[in-house]
């Protein structure tokens, strides 16, 4: 037996979506990940919510119908097992634009806003993935306020 097929005996098994390159971006799952998490800030997941992350996934980052599905199951798979945030906002600080981070901002805004109200743990939590994606209060505050005035 070869060093090869040693290592493809104990490599982990490639499912099939890995195989033909259908398995969604990871820069797309990072930014699902974060609108969910800041969905769950306040520990209620409305379906409101959830039309707003899947608004932003398929209109922003060009998602498929198709594999909004799957972007979702594995953004959550990956915000459940993370130990903070730093690991999605360096991902997507990394491969998208500042302009495309805002646009994220002004979704994850959006979600906060999604369901009418506005908690503390939600604002915190907003401003400081904002933070981390490179945007300093004034930014911020702009974005914050542009979302609150179409609700």
């Amino acid at each position: 037996m070869g060093i090869e097929a040693i290592r493809a005996f104990f490599s982990p098994r490639r499912s099939q979506q890995e195989r033909d390159g259908s398995r969604p971006d990871p820069v797309t799952v990072a930014a699902c990940a974060l609108l969910l998490e800041i969905a769950h800030a306040d520990e209620v997941f409305l379906p409101e919510e959830r039309e707003r992350i899947a608004r932003h996934i398929r209109d922003e980052m060009h998602v498929s119908e198709e594999q909004l599905q799957e972007v979702f199951r594995l953004a959550e798979e990956e915000r459940r097992e993370s130990v903070d945030l730093y690991q999605f906002t360096r991902l997507l600080s990394e491969h998208l634009s500042r302009e495309d981070r805002l646009k994220l901002v002004e979704a994850i805004w959006g979600v906060v806003y999604s369901d009418g109200s506005l908690t503390e743990v939600e604002a915190h939590l907003a401003r400081r993935i904002a933070e981390l994606l490179g945007f300093q209060h004034p930014d911020v505050q702009a974005v914050k306020e542009k979302v609150a005035a179409r609700q």
